[in-house]
């Protein structure tokens, strides 16, 4: 399905999503032309879902960056899954095994009080544990 090229141009792709194929061409010795249709087959296999964009949510004013599970009540599972896609703190969310119905959250704060707002919101939908990330180490 997919080779040692193909994991090759993955891995430029995840460094810089803008690279362009003539310099990904050049740095696997293929032409721009042979990599982008390589790009286009991992496009189409479901392999490539999506281009973005890492961005320092320290810079941008968000220091606390908080990792939340939460157990969620059975009968409030549309309700949180209306709420996560709408709530701008929250940056991933996983459904993760465990006990019961548990997602972890990924979760960008300004200041301590803005943490606590978020939480007494996310009460009514099961209880929490939070933990907060001293350092990020990779990426």
């Amino acid at each position: 399905m997919i080779d040692d090229v193909d994991l090759k141009i993955l891995e430029l792709l995840r460094k810089n999503s803008r690279m362009q194929w003539k310099d990904i061409g050049q740095e696997i010795h293929m032409t721009g032309q042979a990599v982008g249709n390589r790009i286009r087959r991992l496009e189409d296999l479901g392999i490539i879902e999506q281009y973005t964009i890492a961005t320092n949510k320290a810079k941008l004013g968000q220091p606390l960056t908080a990792f939340i599970q939460i157990y969620v009540d059975a009968v409030n599972h549309p309700a949180f899954y209306t709420f996560f896609r709408v709530e701008e703190a929250i940056t991933e969310v996983h459904r993760i095994s465990g006990d019961g119905c548990s997602f972890l959250l990924t979760a960008h704060f300004a200041a301590n009080e803005d943490m606590e707002g978020f939480l007494d919101r996310i009460l009514k939908y099961g209880h929490y544990r939070v933990n907060l990330s001293i350092a990020k180490l990779k990426s």
